[in-house]
């Protein structure tokens, strides 16, 4: 014989449900964040790992070493986007909320951010100029930032932080060091045509046009904003910034719309539960 069930019962097992599809997805997303976090804190760490294995530890502040920015990065998404899995797996409210409101204190910390860089521009990129002498000085020190400067200067067309004669204080490119061939010069990533890495030798010996035709002589400061300012890196930037808010909206929305499932969820059953013991008394 066949048990037969109260539409009460039928009601409660047929609420009770939370959307798979909120859940699985929400999910999906962390995990793919939770990888790109693993990814980027490796690569942090083994860049750390090299420099401190061939004694070339970076001479910069830890805020301005590029090892230190992909493990602080990749450890904020990493554990974050774990906190995103584990909650919506175990559907636990405390660890949804957890991790819904980080993101929305992220989220409103970036919104404080970029109205005060746009409010106090001017102080910014003074500050900014400052902190990227200490980058012209330990030049050689330090193998990644030698490298993201050579990229910067010979991608962006610049040279020097407000011009070529930042390299003045770098200990090799000083005039002073009569002893380095590269004494008041620059190096080859600011030349316009760099196949000989000779090629910025001495140039700030030479006179203003005499420059101009071997060296780019804008500062990378300026430059950096006018290329992001383009028209077409402009909005690629402006796409690029708007999809990582919109992923951060939409995971915080889905976290919410979880715990929010899962609330009532529990609630129908306590609904349920009482309704079945006021039934058998």
């Amino acid at each position: 014989m066949v048990a037969s069930h109260s539409p009460l019962q039928r009601q409660g097992s047929r609420d009770s449900e939370v959307s798979l599809v909120v859940k699985y997805l929400l999910f999906a997303l962390n995990l793919l964040f939770w990888i790109v976090g693993g990814l980027t804190l490796g690569v942090g760490i083994y860049a750390k790992n090299e420099k401190n294995l061939g004694n070339l530890g970076s001479k910069l502040p830890w805020f301005m070493d590029p090892a230190n920015l992909f493990i602080i990065m990749g450890s904020v998404v990493f554990v974050l986007a774990f906190l995103g899995c584990i909650g919506s797996l175990r559907e636990n409210i405390a660890i949804l909320k957890t991790f819904e409101y980080t993101i929305d204190i992220l989220l409103l910390l970036e919104v404080i951010a970029v109205i005060y860089v746009y409010a106090d521009r001017n102080r910014v990129k003074r500050n900014i100029e400052s902190m990227l002498k200490n980058t012209v000085i330990n030049y050689r020190d330090d193998v990644d930032l030698q490298s993201i400067i050579d990229w910067t200067q010979e991608n962006v067309k610049c040279c020097g932080i407000q011009g070529p004669d930042d390299w003045e204080l770098n200990i090799y490119f000083n005039h002073s060091t009569k002893a380095s061939p590269e004494a008041g010069g620059v190096p080859f990533s600011c030349c316009k045509n760099n196949m000989n890495t000779q090629c910025g030798y001495k140039v700030r010996s030479l006179s203003t046009s005499e420059r101009q035709a071997v060296i780019y002589t804008d500062g990378c400061v300026d430059s950096v904003i006018n290329y992001f300012l383009n028209e077409d890196n402009l909005v690629l930037l402006i796409c690029v910034a708007g999809a990582m808010v919109l992923l951060q909206l939409i995971t915080t929305g889905l976290a919410h719309n979880l715990v929010n499932g899962i609330q009532r969820q529990k609630a129908q059953w306590n609904r349920y539960q009482s309704a079945l013991d006021t039934g058998m008394q």
